[in-house]
């Protein structure tokens, strides 16, 4: 099976290097949280939900047009990357004038100013370097781009290790952490020249077909970030840094398992691009299983954080943070969403029916908004976890009544199914075991795959695509 021979090639490097990538942040996360507490993590995740935010417009926006058109357009990609570069350089200064609107509109402290300052020179930084992982993505080569990444993941690792030791503050983990991304801007530069020489040449041509075909992608990103994001800022400003540190513990927590749909994705959309174009069965296909496997995948984490919460923060966070446990169990379903959420925006994309996404992710937002509103004043964090759910769902939901996209829905929902009742049978049998945590890790997906092969949620035809993409073979 040519295709999943393709997928293989495509997905290995970027799948296990942004788990590594993912594991990374996390334990970073964990770092931060234990040594500055509830207050300082409420702090440093203020300021990152406009990391998230550029990443959001980059990789949502400019990103999947320029790859699309690549995937196209191969003799013309220096052109078009170079001019996407630039493209991506002038919206970063656009995020940087809103990030500070938004931290002067909370009040900040003279401490918050200073380390936005910070802040402010790392999005440029982390612009950049996300300008030439472009580079990396069209030509099939991330398998570099995600080494660098990890090396300064570790650096910044051991800054926080140096900082703890040496009883530093959030001044001194701000300075280090520019580091690292200075180091990964020289790395990824040197080895983008190596791969491709970029044309900078003005192509306004150019410059319309790309604000053409991704405005409506430009308004699903900051649909995204608003209902991402939008429930930490109004804790933050609302609540204090100690409620925002909770919160942001469980969704820093439930979102690490995020990278899975975007890695797979990340590599699908250049195939599924070119296969809408040449054979419309090989493009049902690819989304067919992206959905099926993803569903196999969260689903069964679904149900099992949800009965072991409690265990995972305190092995995690430590006990300070026990109180967000219930806000773990609310988001990890909304992760769920999340999930197929990623596999649509794809879809659309690849299908060139990208001016659809912002209906669904626009319908989110507002709903978030008015649900973060009402609830947060009231159910503080567990609100917006709440809302969150809510808004997540909405997307996919709605999807089903729209005839261009209800196939789309169709699938979610069949190979939902299957997942579900394995899950729930995975979860009566380990409902007991809540002071067998550790030991429920190894029994638990013997227990759900067993059940699932019984239910025919997976076939001995998936074990072998799967034996295939590990080992990087053709299926026949």
């Amino acid at each position: 099976m040519g295709i999943i021979r393709s997928i293989a090639k495509n997905i290995l490097a970027v799948m296990i290097g942004n788990i590594f990538d993912t594991l990374l942040n996390l334990i970073i996360s964990i770092s931060l949280a234990k040594y500055f507490g509830q207050n300082g993590f409420g702090k440093v995740s203020f300021l990152a939900t406009f990391f998230f935010f550029l990443g959001s417009m980059d990789n949502q926006w400019i990103r999947p047009i320029l790859v699309r058109q690549i995937s196209r357009s191969e003799e013309n990609s220096a052109r078009i990357i170079g001019n996407g570069l630039i493209i991506k350089g002038l919206i970063s200064i656009l995020a940087i004038i809103l990030f500070w609107i938004v931290i002067w509109s909370v009040h900040p402290s003279s401490e918050i100013v200073i380390l936005s300052f910070f802040t402010s020179i790392g999005l440029l930084m982390a612009s950049v370097i996300s300008s030439y992982e472009t580079v990396f993505q069209a030509k099939l080569k991330m398998g570099y781009f995600v080494s660098f990444s990890l090396g300064g993941k570790l650096l910044t690792l051991a800054f926080i290790y140096i900082i703890a030791q040496l009883k530093g503050n959030l001044f001194h983990f701000y300075l280090l952490s520019l580091i690292p991304g200075v180091i990964l801007l020289l790395q990824i530069k040197h080895y983008s020249d190596k791969i491709i020489k970029l044309k900078f040449t003005l192509d306004f041509e150019l410059w319309r077909m790309i604000f053409k075909e991704s405005w409506p992608l430009g308004l699903t990103a900051l649909f995204i970030f608003i209902y991402h994001r939008l429930d930490q800022i109004i804790l933050f400003r609302l609540q204090g840094p100690n409620i925002a540190g909770l919160y942001s513990a469980s969704t820093r927590l439930t979102e690490t398992f995020t990278i899975v749909p975007v890695a797979l994705m990340a590599s699908l959309l250049p195939l599924m691009s070119e296969s809408y174009q040449v054979s419309l069965d090989n493009f049902k296909k690819m989304y067919e299983l992206a959905f099926k496997y993803l569903l196999v995948f969260i689903i069964p984490v679904a149900v099992g954080l949800t009965i072991f919460s409690d265990q995972a923060t305190i092995v995690f966070y430590g006990k300070e943070f026990l109180p967000s446990s219930l806000a773990t169990r609310i988001l990890i379903w909304a992760e769920v969403f999340v999930f197929v959420g990623i596999v649509n925006n794809t879809i659309l994309i690849s299908s060139n029916k990208q001016k659809i996404d912002p209906v669904f992710t626009g319908t989110s937002a507002a709903v978030n908004i008015v649900l973060n509103v009402i609830l947060i004043p009231k159910y503080s964090f567990i609100g917006a976890a709440i809302a969150s759910l809510i808004s997540y769902a909405v997307g996919p939901v709605m999807g089903y009544f729209i005839p261009s996209t209800t196939a789309y829905s169709r699938s979610m929902l069949i190979f939902s199914l299957r997942p579900l009742l394995a899950s729930l049978l995975m979860a009566y049998c380990i409902s007991c075991m809540h002071n067998y945590f550790l030991a429920s890790i190894f029994i638990s997906p013997l227990i759900y795959f067993s059940a699932l092969y019984f239910l025919r949620g997976i076939t001995v035809e998936d074990i072998g695509i799967i034996k295939s993409i590990a080992l990087g073979k053709n299926h026949k």
